[in-house]
């Protein structure tokens, strides 16, 4: 029973086996029976070239569909142009210029099936601006027939045209920035020449804190912290472009510095001075103005310790032998030089109240003499 499965498993492996072997017999047989289609295609470093000029072309030979026993390519240089090297990165191909350097060959190098190179060349001096240079790309099949042969060439332009130097700069008020009022700045794109240029766009990097008031270009549309404004036309030199925006900041800016950078949004390979193809608007803010301190309030002093009233001392009482002073009718007494009869004028009492006093004081001291004497006189008799 064993065996019998055995051999039944065998026999099913075996076919199985054979049914994969030739599956993949199929597989590798049907790229022989595919068309064949070998694409060229080519890229430039740049559109535009000036007199005297180098830049790269990329010539490409693709093989699609099919299977080819050698694949190549012609890069053909229009009139004026000569190559100058392969570039570092074609490490894919192998190229050899013409005599004459007008064309360049290239093939697949270590098996590879696609042709790839980098070809540096270099403009002639005399060349004109405004000549346009073709370029022409061919794939080399050898003998293989291409079922697609209409896409074994490609073609393309490049335009010689004249230096250019095109810059941008802020155009802002001097010196510090009020907060709380209208700033108006412009950011102004000047064709230096001496050659017409292109100006695609300006970019700004507007950031996250401000931004210009509503108003500014309606080419101008906004991304997440900055504003590309659209311009896509010809400047002619000394043709300038102006970008106008109005700020507005808040009190919270006082005292801070803000920039806004701008720039070209792309650089042009004929531009001889790309040190001015961006700007930076820098924002110094005033610094708001001290509020005034409150006035403080003045501490009432302690009084300084009191201290026992003095006694007032009374004034000397004028002998009786003194000679009266001579005042008004009515027998009022002259004030003192102190205004108002010394210390004694809080009680209301002038100097003849204290002469007054004083006789009455005499008076009755003489009074008690004469009772003495008479006393002692009576004693005395009564001895006798």
């Amino acid at each position: 029973m064993r065996t019998r499965w055995g051999r039944l498993y065998a026999g099913t492996g075996a076919a199985t086996l054979s049914l994969l072997a030739a599956t993949a017999t199929g597989v590798h047989a049907a790229p022989g029976a595919d068309p064949v289609d070998v694409e060229a295609r080519q890229y430039f470093d740049h559109e535009v070239t000036a007199p005297g000029e180098t830049f790269g072309v990329r010539a490409i030979a693709d093989l699609m569909t099919g299977r080819v026993t050698r694949l190549g390519l012609t890069l053909t240089l229009p009139q004026g142009v000569t190559y100058v090297r392969t570039g570092d990165n074609a490490a894919d191909a192998v190229c050899t210029p013409s005599a004459d350097g007008r064309s360049v060959k290239c093939a697949a190098k270590d098996g590879k099936s696609d042709v790839s190179a980098q070809v540096v060349v270099k403009v002639g001096a005399d060349v004109a601006p405004g000549t346009e240079l073709t370029f022409t790309t061919t794939a080399d099949l050898g003998d293989t027939v291409d079922a697609k042969p209409e896409n074994n060439t490609a073609s393309g332009k490049v335009t010689v045209r004249k230096h250019a130097d095109l810059g941008v700069e802020w155009k802002a008020p001097s010196g510090r920035t009020p907060v709380g009022e209208d700033v108006k700045t412009d950011l102004v794109v000047t064709n230096h020449g001496p050659g017409p240029v292109k100006l695609e766009a300006v970019h700004f990097t507007m950031g996250w804190d401000y931004w210009p008031k509503p108003g500014y270009d309606k080419n101008c549309w906004a991304d997440p912290g900055v504003m590309i404004c659209d311009v896509f036309r010809e400047l002619a030199p000394a043709e300038t472009v102006t970008f106008s925006f109005t700020w507005n900041f808040p009190k919270k800016a006082a005292g801070t510095t803000y920039r806004v950078p701008a720039s070209l949004y792309s650089t042009s390979p004929l531009d001889p001075n790309q040190s001015n193809d961006e700007d930076t608007l820098v924002f110094k803010f005033a610094k708001s103005p001290a509020s005034p301190r409150p006035t403080a309030k003045p501490t009432p002093s302690k009084p300084p310790a009191s201290s026992p009233a003095a006694t007032p001392t009374p004034s000397a009482t004028p002998s009786s032998s003194a000679p009266s002073s001579t005042g008004p009718a009515g027998g009022g007494s002259q004030p003192s030089p102190q205004g108002g009869g010394g210390h004694l004028a809080a009680t209301g009492a002038g100097p003849a109240v204290a002469t007054a006093a004083t006789a009455t004081a005499l008076v009755l001291t003489g009074g008690a003499v004469v009772l003495w004497n008479r006393g002692r006189r009576r004693e005395r008799g009564s001895h006798l």
